[in-house]
């Protein structure tokens, strides 16, 4: 399998072992009444496996998507959930400390690390959103990400709503 197929499967792998859906719910537990936009022109969607919705940049073969889990884990605090997801890459380093931000009027962190596995760097952008009745997570991941992977990220967070 050449670099790029690899590191595009990695990321996916990742993303969809690594969301809280996966960690916390079913897709029975998952919300609908969401809306996050297209990340773009550039972007395929994919089979999203144990996330809402996923896509894949055409240009440098990063992966986004998006998961939700409802209950009772909407609880926790943003900084033990972004732990358990990020605790799936192996021995990472902080790039951008968590941030809290506001997505959609409701509180969210995001923070971006980058970690090794099986010797291949992985940028991840992590955001995690908590509204009244769900958790929301938004995951950007791959080997290299570029303007058009940030922008996609950014443009998920803004246009995040829930109805």
């Amino acid at each position: 399998m050449n670099r790029v197929k690899f590191l595009a499967f990695f990321a996916l792998a990742f993303i969809n072992t690594g969301c809280l859906s996966t960690f916390l719910g079913t897709k029975d537990t998952r919300s609908e009444d969401y809306h996050l936009p297209m990340p773009g022109a550039g972007w395929e969607p994919i089979d999203p496996a144990e996330a809402d919705a996923a896509f894949r940049n055409q240009v440098d073969k990063a992966i986004l998507n998006v998961s939700s889990v409802c209950g009772e884990e909407r609880f926790r605090s943003l900084e033990d959930l972004s732990k358990d997801v990020l605790k799936q890459l192996p021995d990472y380093i902080i790039v951008e400390p968590a941030q809290a931000k506001t997505v959609g009027g409701h509180p969210g962190l995001i923070t971006e690390v980058r970690g090794n596995v099986d010797g291949e760097a992985l940028s991840v952008r992590l955001a995690v959103i908590r509204t009244p009745k769900c958790l929301y997570d938004v995951i950007l991941a791959g080997s290299q990400l570029d303007a058009s992977s940030r922008i996609a990220f950014d443009r998920a967070l803004t246009g995040f709503h829930d109805d």
